[in-house]
């Protein structure tokens, strides 16, 4: 079970009744700290005697990741996570659009849930956004926020790096990138993209940078629809069955929330530079600085904000345990909406690319599946009308033999269905293996009348 933690401000604990402040208890002893880094705590006093000699507050944001199978503590500003990369997001829910990145600051506007937002800068916690429906642009904490699938989102270089002439590494330096500028692909050429910059257009290298491809689970092209990514390699995506996807081709990723990318590695141990590390767990600590008689100034942990979402199903998988597993099959209706279905270890279906449900009527049976143009989804010898949520038979096996029989003058001995694929023309196609023969037979959607195709 996958624990996803989401972090905000102490400003706005008030309103959001999933965050929980511990250890509120006035009377309870507090450990306090020489300072946040401060390994062991340096002495102990009641909360109510820290409060009332409080002088000020910080918010510290930290993630517990796994990388190469040991656990590691990262600073948020020493990873980079996919919606720090997005350009195209919407609201999770209702927020307040802000003048400055201060919980307390003044509410420009506020955005209703799906709100679609252009983001024009991020830091670990907030992003500077334009509003589109009103032009407006203010911050809003990155947590409440999500990627849109039909993004291609931007390059964030983790290194300093040479803006060039010419797509090579001999090409003359027009000038250099310091690390962590967010900039737009204008084109691909060999291992480098084409950008402007500081009212240049030059182009840099690639390999120096981070995007929304290196977190992607699933990339659309237009000619080949969603396809389940192992890795990025330069300007290609490698799916996982080994095909190559052009990267300006691509359309648009669904992205794995729970991976990131070091871009500011510890000099001693733990992940390297660019090194893809799991997050597990958000820590997001408001820290006070409070004068104590007899030790001066100290740090204790006034308040730790956390959200637990637990997945109280266990019909439900993510697409990050998805892709750990044997996709026997997969489809997806279009590019904007990422609901579809998959057959593997059984068949699921998901609405938003994220989350997949299983539809206990295939149990743990692998079936081919496919979505038809005109919306009517198919699972094995079943087709929905209602997008997933019910299934009917659209397959009679006996016209299928009596079809074979006519076709090869004998009676198939078996019948397994292999592969469906959609045509145009409201028809559909479907590949049986006879034990003798691997056999194609065309029909309507309605599966009323089969007809073998043979091979030329």
């Amino acid at each position: 079970m996958r624990i996803a933690l989401l972090v905000l401000s102490a400003f706005i604990v008030h309103s959001l009744p999933t965050f929980a402040a511990l250890s509120t208890s006035a009377s309870a002893a507090v450990s306090f700290y020489r300072d946040p880094q401060s390994l062991f705590p340096s002495g102990q006093a009641s909360r109510s005697s820290l409060e009332n000699n409080l002088t000020r507050t910080e918010l510290e944001l930290a993630y517990l990741t796994v990388w190469d199978q040991k656990n590691y503590r990262l600073k948020s500003d020493q990873i980079l996570r996919d919606i720090q990369v997005a350009k195209e997001v919407e609201t999770k829910t209702q927020a307040h659009l802000l003048n400055t990145k201060q919980s307390y600051s003044v509410a420009l506007r506020t955005l209703p849930a799906k709100s679609a937002l252009q983001v024009l800068e991020t830091d670990s916690y907030w992003a500077r956004v334009k509003d589109k429906s009103s032009g407006k642009t203010g911050w809003i904490p990155l947590n409440l926020l999500q990627a849109k699938h039909d993004d291609v989102g931007v390059y964030v270089n983790y290194v300093d790096t040479y803006l060039r002439k010419d797509a090579h590494y001999s090409s003359p330096v027009i000038t250099t990138l310091p690390r962590l500028v967010r900039v737009e692909a204008l084109s691909h050429k060999n291992n480098f993209i084409r950008i402007s910059y500081g009212g240049h257009q030059g182009f840099v290298d690639i390999n120096h940078f981070v995007s929304k491809a290196d977190f992607a689970h699933l990339a659309y092209h237009p000619k080949k629809g969603w396809r389940p990514i192992a890795y990025r390699s330069g300007t290609k995506m490698i799916a996982t069955q080994g095909e190559a996807l052009p990267l300006s081709e691509v359309m648009g990723f669904v992205t794995n929330s729970h991976r990131g990318i070091v871009v500011q590695p510890d000099n001693d141990y733990g992940p390297r530079l660019k090194s893809q590390v799991e997050l597990v767990k958000a820590e997001a600590n408001i820290w006070g600085m409070s004068k104590i008689a007899g030790h001066g100034e100290v740090w204790w942990k006034k308040t730790n904000l956390l959200v637990t979402e637990k997945d109280s199903s266990t019909k439900k998988i993510t697409t990050d345990d998805l892709m750990k597993r044997d996709i026997y099959s997969i489809a997806f209706e279009r590019k904007n909406s990422v609901r579809g279905i998959v057959s593997s270890e059984g068949i699921y279906r998901t609405e938003d690319g994220e989350i997949w449900e299983l539809i206990p009527q295939f149990e743990k049976k692998n079936y081919p599946v496919t979505i038809h143009p005109n919306g009517i989804w198919f699972v094995g010898s079943f087709k929905s009308s209602d997008q997933g949520k019910s299934f009917a038979p659209f397959i009679r096996w006996d016209n299928i033999a009596q079809a074979i029989q006519d076709s090869y003058h004998h009676q198939p001995k078996m019948m397994k269905l292999t592969k469906i694929e959609t045509l145009s023309d409201k028809q559909i196609q479907i590949h049986v293996d006879t034990g003798l023969n691997k056999i194609k037979l065309r029909s309507n959607v309605a599966g009323a009348h089969w007809q073998v195709v043979k091979p030329l």
